[in-house]
Protein backbone atom coordinates (compact mmCIF):
# COMPACT_ATOMS: atom_id res chain seq x y z
CA UNK A 1 0.00 0.00 0.00
CA UNK A 2 1.45 2.96 -1.11
CA UNK A 3 2.30 5.93 1.46
CA UNK A 4 0.74 9.59 0.36
CA UNK A 5 3.43 11.79 -0.05
CA UNK A 6 3.06 15.07 1.80
CA UNK A 7 1.04 18.10 0.04
CA UNK A 8 3.11 20.93 -1.21
CA UNK A 9 0.90 23.21 0.58
CA UNK A 10 2.00 21.87 4.17
CA UNK A 11 5.18 23.58 5.49
CA UNK A 12 8.19 21.47 5.47
CA UNK A 13 9.89 20.90 8.65
CA UNK A 14 12.76 23.30 8.03
CA UNK A 15 10.28 26.01 7.66
CA UNK A 16 8.45 25.39 10.18
CA UNK A 17 11.56 25.38 12.61
CA UNK A 18 12.57 28.37 11.22
CA UNK A 19 9.08 30.02 11.83
CA UNK A 20 9.24 28.79 15.38
CA UNK A 21 12.67 30.47 15.98
CA UNK A 22 11.42 33.45 14.41
CA UNK A 23 8.50 33.77 16.75
CA UNK A 24 11.20 32.72 19.82
CA UNK A 25 13.02 35.54 18.58
CA UNK A 26 9.65 38.33 18.54
CA UNK A 27 8.95 37.19 22.06
CA UNK A 28 12.47 37.04 23.41
CA UNK A 29 13.29 40.82 21.45
CA UNK A 30 11.17 42.89 24.01
CA UNK A 31 12.57 40.90 26.75
CA UNK A 32 16.21 42.03 25.74
CA UNK A 33 15.06 45.50 24.88
CA UNK A 34 13.08 45.94 28.52
CA UNK A 35 16.47 44.90 29.98
CA UNK A 36 18.21 47.63 27.78
CA UNK A 37 16.11 49.86 28.81
CA UNK A 38 16.47 49.72 32.61
CA UNK A 39 20.28 50.29 31.87
CA UNK A 40 20.34 53.99 32.29
CA UNK A 41 19.09 53.30 35.44
CA UNK A 42 21.69 51.33 36.47
CA UNK A 43 23.89 53.49 35.35
CA UNK A 44 22.48 56.63 36.93
CA UNK A 45 22.57 54.88 40.77
CA UNK A 46 26.44 54.36 39.90
CA UNK A 47 26.87 57.61 39.34
CA UNK A 48 24.69 58.69 42.45
CA UNK A 49 26.82 56.85 44.76
CA UNK A 50 30.22 57.34 43.40
CA UNK A 51 28.92 61.05 43.91
CA UNK A 52 28.33 60.28 47.81
CA UNK A 53 31.14 58.64 48.63
CA UNK A 54 33.44 60.87 46.47
CA UNK A 55 31.91 63.91 49.16
CA UNK A 56 32.03 61.90 51.66
CA UNK A 57 35.66 61.04 51.40
CA UNK A 58 36.81 64.45 50.52
CA UNK A 59 34.57 67.01 52.34
CA UNK A 60 37.21 68.92 54.14
CA UNK A 61 39.06 69.72 50.83
CA UNK A 62 35.81 71.21 49.24
CA UNK A 63 35.16 74.49 49.13
CA UNK A 64 32.79 74.93 51.52
CA UNK A 65 31.87 76.36 54.52
CA UNK A 66 31.84 74.81 58.37
CA UNK A 67 28.51 72.56 58.84
CA UNK A 68 28.42 74.37 61.93
CA UNK A 69 29.12 77.97 62.00
CA UNK A 70 26.50 80.91 60.98
CA UNK A 71 27.76 82.30 57.46
CA UNK A 72 24.11 84.35 56.77
CA UNK A 73 20.16 85.45 57.59
CA UNK A 74 18.48 82.19 58.96
CA UNK A 75 16.27 80.27 55.93
CA UNK A 76 17.75 82.00 53.24
CA UNK A 77 16.48 80.16 50.13
CA UNK A 78 18.25 78.52 47.86
CA UNK A 79 20.02 80.64 45.59
CA UNK A 80 22.91 80.29 43.04
CA UNK A 81 24.46 83.79 44.13
CA UNK A 82 25.26 82.63 47.55
CA UNK A 83 24.34 79.63 49.02
CA UNK A 84 22.95 77.22 46.53
CA UNK A 85 20.87 75.28 48.81
CA UNK A 86 20.20 78.36 51.01
CA UNK A 87 20.43 78.45 54.97
CA UNK A 88 18.95 76.14 58.09
CA UNK A 89 16.80 78.11 60.47
CA UNK A 90 20.32 78.88 62.51
CA UNK A 91 22.21 80.34 59.49
CA UNK A 92 24.12 77.26 58.99
CA UNK A 93 24.72 76.49 54.94
CA UNK A 94 22.89 73.67 53.61
CA UNK A 95 25.19 72.77 51.45
CA UNK A 96 28.01 71.83 53.52
CA UNK A 97 26.14 70.31 56.40
CA UNK A 98 24.74 67.79 53.35
CA UNK A 99 28.06 67.65 52.32
CA UNK A 100 29.24 66.77 56.06
CA UNK A 101 25.71 63.98 56.74
CA UNK A 102 27.26 61.67 54.03
CA UNK A 103 30.27 61.46 56.01
CA UNK A 104 28.54 60.56 58.70
CA UNK A 105 25.77 58.16 57.06
CA UNK A 106 28.50 56.83 55.26
CA UNK A 107 30.80 56.18 58.10
CA UNK A 108 27.98 54.48 60.37
CA UNK A 109 26.34 52.52 58.04
CA UNK A 110 29.75 50.91 55.80
CA UNK A 111 31.35 50.17 59.39
CA UNK A 112 27.72 48.45 60.75
CA UNK A 113 27.54 46.42 57.59
CA UNK A 114 31.32 45.38 57.60
CA UNK A 115 31.57 44.74 61.59
CA UNK A 116 29.00 42.14 61.62
CA UNK A 117 29.58 40.61 58.36
CA UNK A 118 33.12 40.04 59.85
CA UNK A 119 32.01 38.50 63.28
CA UNK A 120 29.04 36.93 61.50
CA UNK A 121 30.62 34.92 59.23
CA UNK A 122 33.51 33.86 61.80
CA UNK A 123 31.19 32.12 64.12
CA UNK A 124 28.95 30.68 61.46
CA UNK A 125 32.02 29.12 60.23
CA UNK A 126 33.20 27.85 63.35
CA UNK A 127 29.74 26.44 64.40
CA UNK A 128 29.60 24.75 60.85
CA UNK A 129 32.64 22.80 60.69
CA UNK A 130 33.18 22.11 64.52
CA UNK A 131 29.71 21.39 65.57
CA UNK A 132 28.61 20.84 69.38
CA UNK A 133 29.23 23.10 71.95
CA UNK A 134 30.41 25.97 69.17
CA UNK A 135 26.89 25.64 67.35
CA UNK A 136 25.03 25.67 70.70
CA UNK A 137 26.78 28.60 71.92
CA UNK A 138 26.23 30.54 68.45
CA UNK A 139 22.54 29.63 68.60
CA UNK A 140 21.98 31.19 71.61
CA UNK A 141 23.88 34.84 71.33
CA UNK A 142 21.75 34.74 67.68
CA UNK A 143 18.79 33.57 69.24
CA UNK A 144 18.71 35.95 72.18
CA UNK A 145 19.67 38.88 69.97
CA UNK A 146 16.97 38.33 67.46
CA UNK A 147 14.34 37.67 70.64
CA UNK A 148 14.57 41.50 71.06
CA UNK A 149 12.83 44.21 68.98
CA UNK A 150 15.40 46.11 67.25
CA UNK A 151 14.11 49.31 67.80
CA UNK A 152 13.78 48.81 71.49
CA UNK A 153 17.38 47.50 71.52
CA UNK A 154 18.64 50.41 70.15
CA UNK A 155 16.97 52.47 72.02
CA UNK A 156 18.04 50.97 75.03
CA UNK A 157 21.43 50.73 73.93
CA UNK A 158 21.46 54.40 73.08
CA UNK A 159 19.74 55.72 76.29
CA UNK A 160 21.99 53.60 78.74
CA UNK A 161 25.31 54.53 77.10
CA UNK A 162 25.15 58.05 75.11
CA UNK A 163 24.39 58.58 71.49
CA UNK A 164 27.43 58.94 69.96
CA UNK A 165 28.90 57.27 66.48
CA UNK A 166 31.02 53.78 68.56
CA UNK A 167 27.63 53.37 70.31
CA UNK A 168 25.21 53.69 67.05
CA UNK A 169 27.73 51.73 65.64
CA UNK A 170 28.21 49.16 67.83
CA UNK A 171 24.52 48.39 68.86
CA UNK A 172 23.54 48.21 64.90
CA UNK A 173 26.07 45.58 63.93
CA UNK A 174 24.90 43.49 67.23
CA UNK A 175 21.27 43.61 65.27
CA UNK A 176 23.01 41.82 62.22
CA UNK A 177 25.38 39.71 63.59
CA UNK A 178 22.90 36.85 63.66
CA UNK A 179 21.65 37.21 60.02
CA UNK A 180 25.53 36.74 58.52
CA UNK A 181 26.19 34.14 61.41
CA UNK A 182 23.17 32.04 59.69
CA UNK A 183 23.49 32.71 55.99
CA UNK A 184 27.30 31.90 56.10
CA UNK A 185 26.22 28.85 58.45
CA UNK A 186 23.73 27.93 55.82
CA UNK A 187 26.49 28.55 52.57
CA UNK A 188 29.17 26.60 54.53
CA UNK A 189 26.91 23.54 54.90
CA UNK A 190 26.24 23.51 51.64
CA UNK A 191 29.86 23.45 50.90
CA UNK A 192 31.33 20.60 54.01
CA UNK A 193 30.61 17.55 51.39
CA UNK A 194 32.15 19.14 48.26
CA UNK A 195 34.77 17.26 46.66
CA UNK A 196 37.59 20.12 47.22
CA UNK A 197 36.53 19.92 51.07
CA UNK A 198 36.91 16.05 51.10
CA UNK A 199 40.02 16.38 49.21
CA UNK A 200 41.72 19.22 51.52
CA UNK A 201 41.06 16.83 54.50
CA UNK A 202 42.46 13.70 52.50
CA UNK A 203 45.57 15.66 51.83
CA UNK A 204 45.74 16.66 55.59
CA UNK A 205 45.20 20.55 55.65
CA UNK A 206 44.28 21.81 58.76
CA UNK A 207 41.27 23.12 59.94
CA UNK A 208 42.06 26.89 59.53
CA UNK A 209 43.31 25.84 56.17
CA UNK A 210 39.86 24.22 55.20
CA UNK A 211 37.83 27.16 56.70
CA UNK A 212 40.19 29.85 55.29
CA UNK A 213 40.99 28.41 51.97
CA UNK A 214 37.92 26.56 50.91
CA UNK A 215 34.70 27.17 52.73
CA UNK A 216 35.01 31.32 53.48
CA UNK A 217 35.92 32.10 49.41
CA UNK A 218 32.90 30.09 48.56
CA UNK A 219 30.47 31.52 50.97
CA UNK A 220 31.35 35.75 50.51
CA UNK A 221 29.44 35.90 47.63
CA UNK A 222 26.48 35.55 48.75
CA UNK A 223 27.41 37.43 52.04
CA UNK A 224 28.73 40.02 50.06
CA UNK A 225 25.20 40.06 48.24
CA UNK A 226 23.50 40.44 51.39
CA UNK A 227 25.63 43.38 52.77
CA UNK A 228 24.50 45.31 49.72
CA UNK A 229 21.24 44.90 51.24
CA UNK A 230 21.99 45.99 55.19
CA UNK A 231 23.67 49.14 53.93
CA UNK A 232 20.61 50.84 52.90
CA UNK A 233 18.81 48.99 56.02
CA UNK A 234 21.29 50.61 58.33
CA UNK A 235 21.55 53.73 56.39
CA UNK A 236 17.51 54.34 57.03
CA UNK A 237 18.28 53.14 60.99
CA UNK A 238 20.22 55.50 61.49
CA UNK A 239 18.36 58.24 59.90
CA UNK A 240 15.47 57.12 62.10
CA UNK A 241 17.31 57.47 64.86
CA UNK A 242 19.21 60.84 64.05
CA UNK A 243 15.14 61.80 63.54
CA UNK A 244 14.21 60.79 66.82
CA UNK A 245 16.53 62.38 68.44
CA UNK A 246 18.28 59.10 69.54
CA UNK A 247 20.94 59.35 66.70
CA UNK A 248 23.53 61.62 66.07
CA UNK A 249 23.40 64.69 68.36
CA UNK A 250 24.40 68.38 66.84
CA UNK A 251 26.41 69.77 66.26
CA UNK A 252 27.77 66.97 63.90
CA UNK A 253 25.47 67.00 60.88
CA UNK A 254 23.34 64.12 60.10
CA UNK A 255 20.73 63.78 57.25
CA UNK A 256 17.86 62.28 59.53
CA UNK A 257 18.89 65.24 62.16
CA UNK A 258 18.05 67.60 59.31
CA UNK A 259 14.83 66.18 58.19
CA UNK A 260 13.97 66.60 61.92
CA UNK A 261 15.03 70.16 62.69
CA UNK A 262 13.61 71.15 59.06
CA UNK A 263 10.00 69.76 60.03
CA UNK A 264 9.36 72.65 62.28
CA UNK A 265 9.42 75.17 58.89
CA UNK A 266 7.51 72.90 56.61
CA UNK A 267 4.95 75.75 56.01
CA UNK A 268 7.87 78.59 55.85
CA UNK A 269 10.71 76.98 54.33
CA UNK A 270 10.12 73.41 53.40
CA UNK A 271 13.75 72.69 51.37
CA UNK A 272 15.18 72.34 54.99
CA UNK A 273 13.20 69.12 55.37
CA UNK A 274 12.43 68.75 51.48
CA UNK A 275 16.21 68.38 50.63
CA UNK A 276 17.95 65.98 52.61
CA UNK A 277 14.42 63.52 52.45
CA UNK A 278 15.81 63.46 48.34
CA UNK A 279 19.20 63.01 49.25
CA UNK A 280 18.59 60.20 51.72
CA UNK A 281 15.80 59.10 49.25
CA UNK A 282 18.18 58.62 46.04
CA UNK A 283 21.09 56.86 48.16
CA UNK A 284 18.89 54.37 49.75
CA UNK A 285 17.17 53.72 45.91
CA UNK A 286 20.73 53.42 44.10
CA UNK A 287 21.76 51.04 46.76
CA UNK A 288 19.37 48.72 46.54
CA UNK A 289 18.80 48.92 43.00
CA UNK A 290 23.04 47.41 43.06
CA UNK A 291 22.19 45.49 45.08
CA UNK A 292 19.36 43.68 42.77
CA UNK A 293 21.79 43.74 40.24
CA UNK A 294 24.78 42.06 41.90
CA UNK A 295 22.25 39.31 43.54
CA UNK A 296 20.84 38.59 39.88
CA UNK A 297 24.79 38.45 38.95
CA UNK A 298 25.95 36.27 41.67
CA UNK A 299 22.52 34.34 41.98
CA UNK A 300 22.39 33.33 38.27
CA UNK A 301 20.05 30.07 38.96
CA UNK A 302 17.72 32.11 41.36
CA UNK A 303 17.43 34.88 39.17
CA UNK A 304 16.40 33.31 36.32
Amino acid sequence: MAVAAPSSSEPAFSDRAASGSALIGSIAAPVATGTRRFRPVFWACIIWIGLVVLVALTVQWLPIHSPVGVIGIPNTNPNFSHELLGTDAIGRSMDSRLAYGARTSMEISVLATVIPLFIGVVLGLLSTYYGGVVTVITDIIGNSILSIPGLLFLLAIVVAMGSGKPVLIGAISILFIPAYMRLSRASAMSQMEREYVTAARAMGASSWRILARELLPNTLPSLLTYALVVLPAVIIIEGTLSFLGFGVQPPTPSWGQMIAQGEQYMTTSPWQAFIPCLVLFFTVFSLNTLGDHFRAKIDVRGAT
